[in-house]
């Protein structure tokens, strides 16, 4: 089957992180928006591609890719952090 798209790029975790990550998704009081990344992380981690992630989470693949830009720039334990608690205290 041809493919359409960019391969995906490899994302790679140590087990330390995977074992933190599945961990965190696995706890109880997790917030859903964070195991929601969570699994974005582990998915992307696994080679899987954007539109493939996508259709299993019931999202877009532009929600992939904004969060493998994201992942990218600032690492993953940056996510969960609320923009609100990250403003600069002038």
């Amino acid at each position: 089957m041809a493919r359409n798209g960019r391969p995906p790029l490899g994302l790679q975790l140590s087990d330390e992180e995977r074992t933190e990550l599945r961990s965190r998704l696995n706890s109880r009081k997790g917030a859903t928006d964070e195991k929601f990344r969570i699994r974005i992380i582990l998915a992307l981690a696994g080679g899987e591609s954007s539109r493939v992630i996508a259709e299993r989470m019931k999202t877009t693949a532009q929600t992939i890719s904004k969060w493998r830009r994201r992942l990218r720039r600032s690492g993953w334990r940056d996510w969960g952090t609320p923009r609100a608690q990250a403003a600069v205290v002038a």
